[in-house]
């Protein structure tokens, strides 16, 4: 092989891998790669990082660390399995870790991450409602809008869908617990 062709065939090669090492981060209702916008990109959920490592995984579990909804955020970068970023308050990097349990990561981030997050949305759910959302918890009266701001959305593993009454959480590896619905979709109990 002449020296053009070998070079061209290298040049080639190393486009493709590299092209394979970036993965974008699309949000689904603007098609903007949050990883290369200009514009502010947002917590939509609260999270709740391991305050030892900040790391948090894609079965949210709920760990001591609160980083609020509405935390304007900069991805560091993303490859599939693993996102990284960082908060704009305190410049502080996170790692969310894709589980294995989680058959759609480029999904899950969509429902915690964007550009606009919506207080519009909050201003018009229940006192207990924002009582929750502020303080990061599951509370007896919110509804499922509610719980889901507060502390993220259950695994879909154990929850496949969101107009199930029961929602299963970790609130740690080893530990669960769920959260029970009523007729009117507001939270009955919680159960350790």
């Amino acid at each position: 092989m002449t020296l053009p062709k070998t070079l061209g065939l290298n040049l080639a090669l190393i486009g493709l891998l590299s092209a394979c090492g970036s993965t974008p981060f699309v949000e689904q209702s603007t098609g903007i790669n949050l990883l290369q916008t200009n514009q502010a990109v947002y917590t939509l959920v609260n999270l709740h990082p391991n305050p030892g490592n900040n790391r948090m995984y894609s079965v949210n579990y709920q760990q001591a660390g609160f980083i609020p909804r509405c935390t304007e955020v900069q991805i560091q970068n993303y490859n599939g399995k693993v996102l990284t970023f960082k908060t704009a308050m305190d410049e502080q990097v996170y790692t969310l870790i894709k589980h294995g349990s989680s058959p759609d990561f480029p999904r899950y981030l969509n429902k915690y991450f964007g550009t606009h997050c919506d207080n519009e949305k909050v201003n018009t759910l229940s006192v207990i409602d924002q009582e929750g959302i502020d303080s990061g918890k599951a509370l007896i009266g919110m509804s499922k809008d509610g719980v889901a701001l507060a502390i993220g959305y259950p695994p879909e593993h154990k929850t496949p869908s969101l107009k199930n009454n029961r929602w299963l959480y970790w609130a740690s590896r080893w530990d669960k617990f769920a959260v029970f619905f009523d007729k009117d979709g507001l939270v009955k109990q919680i159960q350790d």
